[in-house]
């Protein structure tokens, strides 16, 4: 989308309309902005599943932000400046959201492991209990108990990055156990 002086001056308008309680000029601000805005945003979220929820995060952030900014300045640079830290938040959020996060391709065919006798409940329980004890902790407490890697480690005595390097080795047994029935990495 390229954007002319004129362009950026006629949104200047609307944010001054907008400011003085012009519900129709906010409509069409909002209409106006909204491809320039999603493609910022697909630019900057490289999972495609979570860009339609920063873009109405964005915009929920834009409509909350409106009454900050200031006419007298150039409406260009408080737009992008909003813009961009409301993707860096829903990122933040989307982020913090995904460490406690199990993916389901961690465990594949689940149903087939459900069949299995003793089902998976106590398949689990046998997988978790044959890791080593930091491995075990550390799965659990990041994935059972729901805490971060930053609570986890001082929980543990360890470095984020050990905790990170036990869960990912932890997982690694998990799956290993719960696809091919061993709790030790051949």
């Amino acid at each position: 989308m390229n954007l002319d002086k004129d362009q950026w001056q006629a949104w200047t308008g609307l944010m001054k309309q907008t400011q003085k309680g012009d519900r129709e000029a906010y409509e069409r601000l909002l209409v106006e902005i909204s491809p320039l805005v999603l493609g910022f945003v697909r630019r900057r979220v490289f999972n495609p599943q979570y860009v339609e929820d920063v873009f109405q995060e964005v915009l929920l952030t834009f409509h909350k932000a409106k009454h900050t900014y200031r006419v007298e300045l150039p409406f260009g640079p408080w737009f992008f400046a909003v813009i961009r830290n409301a993707i860096w938040d829903a990122l933040q959020r989307n982020r913090k959201f995904a460490e406690h996060e199990v993916p389901v391709e961690e465990f594949h065919d689940a149903t087939a492991l459900e069949a299995a006798e003793g089902g998976i409940d106590d398949r689990l329980h046998l997988a978790l209990e044959s890791l080593p004890e930091g491995n075990r902790r550390a799965v659990e407490l990041l994935k059972f108990k729901g805490m971060s890697l930053q609570t986890t480690a001082k929980e543990m005595g360890i470095s984020v990055a050990a905790v990170k390097v036990r869960a990912h080795r932890g997982y690694n047994l998990l799956r290993n156990f719960l696809t091919n029935g061993q709790g030790k990495n051949k």
